[in-house]
């Protein structure tokens, strides 16, 4: 019977031994409370805000032709998860770390994605309805996933969190349904809360990845093989979701989405699965990868939105800069066949 080894060589055995030891001194309950409120509360400002730059047709239409709904599906619950389980194989991850590994890549996605692809104008509908129906396969597929991969590392039964899944999902649906209602009967407020949505994003980033530090800081002395995996993972499902996506023809826009969508995953889920899986000495060594990987997620969302946004600036001044050519030449045009005409006319007149 297979188990998981507390330690599998004299590295491991060091860092168990300081991580476990930092477990129990890092993360007081009163930040981690704050944490936990400040985040949540953030996150139901994003949705709402995502919530009210949707109008109620798009969102109908994906859910009447789910077809990107169901691309996005392939990308989060079939690639990702064997790419996961191949990434950790050719990593040759310790056995702990890569089976937090794959229940991260296993997870569905997070509500974040939905402010990220607001910011690389992306499909947002698009983006809303593939993390609520993420959410709710997430009861099947996950463990599905979980059960098909993870033998390579443990037999040992995973305890779904069904109960955060079904919070989760609350938290998406209903500031978004909220929201769609503003958009609705007032738009002017939704564009109000549209904005607040984006700047909440933007203090989630910088929240998160502070308090994160301040509450887990045994995380950063994880091995190598683990900061690279972290620092993968969240790329691998970007360049993936694109992938399929475009396969599949969809607009560049929706690319950017299902990316989105598949790059990003529910960190806090994977986080509360592991915890109610293992051990205390278990999940003090397990939660490194998932830990690290929600700070590098983070990092490589903003880095994707950056990318977008100098493509995108760079584009609009070519476009820009070839119109202009394109009216100066034009004009110039214009001027040497109106001067022709007006040479013509003069050598009419001395005639």
């Amino acid at each position: 019977m297979k188990t998981i080894p507390a330690m599998e060589e004299l590295e491991n055995l060091t860092l168990l031994g300081n991580v476990t030891s930092m477990i129990g001194q890092s993360g007081p309950s009163t930040l981690k409370m704050v944490f936990d409120v400040v985040i949540k509360v953030t996150l139901i400002i994003i949705m709402l805000g995502m919530g009210s730059v949707t109008e109620l047709d798009p969102l109908l239409k994906h859910i009447k032709r789910p077809i990107g709904i169901l691309i996005g599906m392939t990308s989060q619950f079939i690639v990702l998860p064997l790419v996961t389980f191949g990434l950790a194989h050719a990593l040759m991850l310790p056995n702990v770390a890569a089976l937090g590994m794959l229940v991260m890549g296993c997870c569905p996605s997070g509500s974040t994605s939905n402010v990220f692809t607001y910011w690389v104008e992306g499909d947002v509908p698009l983006s809303i309805s593939m993390t609520t129906v993420s959410t709710v396969l997430a009861f099947g597929l996950m463990p599905l996933n979980l059960l098909i991969y993870s033998g390579s590392w443990t037999d040992e039964n995973l305890v779904i969190p069904y109960i955060n899944i079904l919070i989760s999902f609350a938290m998406t649906i209903s500031p978004v349904a909220l929201g769609i209602l503003l958009r609705w009967k007032y738009p002017k407020i939704a564009n109000v809360f549209v904005k607040i949505g984006s700047i909440a994003g933007a203090l989630a980033v910088v929240l998160t990845l502070t308090l994160m530090s301040l509450l887990y800081p045994f995380m950063y002395k994880a091995t190598w093989k683990i900061y690279i995996g972290a620092i993968l993972l969240p790329f691998v499902g970007f360049i993936f979701g694109y992938f399929v996506a475009s396969v599949c023809r969809m607009e560049p826009f929706r690319r950017r989405t299902v990316a989105l969508e598949t790059g990003i995953q529910n960190f806090p889920l994977c986080m509360t699965l592991l915890s109610l899986s293992f051990s205390r000495e278990v999940f003090a060594e397990i939660s490194l990868f998932p830990l690290l990987y929600g700070v590098t997620c983070i990092v490589a969302s903003v880095i994707f939105a950056v990318i977008y946004r100098i493509v995108a600036t760079f584009k609009a001044k070519t476009k820009k800069q070839k119109e202009y050519n394109q009216t100066d030449e034009e004009n110039r045009k214009s001027l040497k066949e109106t001067s022709k005409f007006m040479a013509d006319i003069n050598f009419d007149d001395d005639d």
